[in-house]
């Protein structure tokens, strides 16, 4: 399989060997080694060089050497070149420097797409350590057909959003609270929602937040939620297109995290989350959404 990432970054910083007054034209003949900056410009706009100062450059080349090159990006990527498609060869990965504040771009080359990561926007905003994970990110919004956009960290978002839960008062909204706030703070997660096994023994749905959904019930066993109960165990399933037993409620799904909720060791409920990107999920979710079931079930018990 041939290389997915292509690294330029220091040949592009080439104008940093000039006096600064020359960095505009150093630029257009850099335009000419590296076709995909025009196609770029089209979008962001040409570069202020006036307004740019060398030793941010310095050290953003400084914190570079330092922090990428002990980075195994391609490897990342190729953990999930099943689910991301890579077979498909359709696309490649250009890490280079672009003095706009926009972390990563997709332009056309030679019938192909590139997608341009800015390491120097990344830089920027202090994610320069996350790259590996930022690329994988943007891949994962290209494949849904985003053509731009921006870095999020995700240990950040639930950090905040773990400290939010544990300040809200534990009242009669407080699941339908974890719903909206799981769906507006959460890029990826496109439909939040909890089924409570009820007197029945069947799952059924109660608060969520999304498209509305005809499982309103669903058997223990049956489909992504009804095995996590069954089996007592978080569910990550990062393509539903490969999953047999996948009760299919919209074509904009992906993926699917499904985590039980315990009370004496028994399954009481669930959260699931649905996403309409491929492989969002990682064990930090998984992390992440057992804490949130750890605290209803806390609140449920009182």
């Amino acid at each position: 399989m041939r290389n997915i990432v292509e690294n330029h970054v220091e040949e592009m910083l080439e104008f940093l060997r000039y006096d600064k007054s020359q960095w505009g034209n150093i630029w257009e003949k850099l335009k000419s080694k590296f076709s995909i900056l025009g196609e770029i410009e089209k979008s962001l706009g040409t570069p202020n060089f006036d307004k740019l100062e060398r030793r941010n450059f310095d050290k953003f080349l400084y914190d570079y050497r330092e922090l990428v090159g002990k980075d195994s990006i391609a490897k990342r990527i190729r953990q999930h070149s099943k689910e991301l498609d890579l077979k498909r060869e359709d696309f490649i990965t250009f890490l280079g420097v672009f003095p706009k504040s926009v972390d990563w771009i997709v332009v056309e080359e030679n019938e192909k797409k590139v997608v341009f990561e800015n390491l120097y926007s990344l830089w920027e905003k202090g994610e320069l350590n996350k790259v590996s994970e930022a690329v994988f990110q943007s891949i994962v919004h290209f494949r849904k057909g985003e053509l731009m956009g921006n870095f999020y960290n995700k240990e950040k978002i639930f950090e905040e959003i773990n400290e939010f839960l544990a300040k809200k008062e534990k009242d009669k909204s407080f699941m339908k609270c974890i719903c909206e706030i799981l769906y507006e703070k959460v890029p990826y997660y496109d439909w939040v929602g909890f089924y409570m096994i009820n007197d029945e023994g069947v799952l059924e749905l109660g608060d969520f937040v999304g498209e509305p959904t005809e499982h309103v019930k669903i058997k223990i066993g049956e489909g992504i939620c009804g095995q996590a109960a069954d089996l007592k165990k978080t569910f990550i399933v990062q393509n539903v297109l490969k999953e047999t037993n996948y009760l299919s409620c919209s074509p904009k799904v992906k993926s699917e995290i499904v985590v039980p909720i315990f009370k004496n060791k028994e399954v009481i409920g669930e959260i699931d989350i649905d996403s309409h990107y491929v492989s969002p999920f990682d064990e930090r979710d998984k992390k992440f959404l057992e804490g949130i079931c750890s605290m209803v079930s806390d609140y449920l018990d009182k």
